[in-house]
């Protein structure tokens, strides 16, 4: 299941959505995950975010609601999920001028919570503010990825 995840992220991060969501789904279809809650957890929300960027927003109420019993079922609920899923919960009811703004505010929101001892882990899993970076400079997240690994490695 950690290899599927691994996998999705990939996808993800090669702007490969629909690919991600498919590995997501074995990790989200699999009722036997119950020692990786976490991974369960992070695997719904990275999810959403796909669908969203695939386009296919159609059932995005149905699976933000779905998510949101789920994390709570699980008490993993961390301030970063919260956040993700009131971002993408608001997303049918702005304009598609106002979402640049809108970015730039989770952005700056989650970046409190980056070197958080708690809430960090879930940067782990998914790097969103390298994808809210992708949608602020007009960038593929590969790109945004890349660029801070160079600087990392300088």
């Amino acid at each position: 299941m950690v290899l599927y995840y691994k996998i999705a992220c990939l996808y993800f991060g090669i702007g490969d959505n629909k690919t991600c969501i498919v590995y997501l789904k074995k990790i989200i279809n699999n009722k036997n995950l119950k020692m990786r809650e976490d991974l369960m957890c992070f695997a719904r929300v990275l999810s959403l975010v796909a669908h969203y960027e695939a386009g296919m927003d159609y059932h995005l109420e149905v699976q933000l609601k779905s998510t949101y019993k789920f994390l709570l079922k699980m008490n993993d609920m961390h301030a970063v999920q919260k956040e993700m899923i009131k971002f993408l919960r608001n997303l049918g009811s702005i304009y598609p001028n106002e979402l640049r703004g809108e970015f730039e505010k989770l952005h700056t929101e989650l970046k409190k919570y980056e070197d958080h001892p708690y809430e960090k882990r879930a940067f782990l899993y998914l790097d969103i503010i390298s994808w809210l970076e992708s949608h602020l400079e007009n960038k593929p997240v590969s790109e945004i990825i890349r660029e801070k690994a160079l600087k990392q490695t300088r």
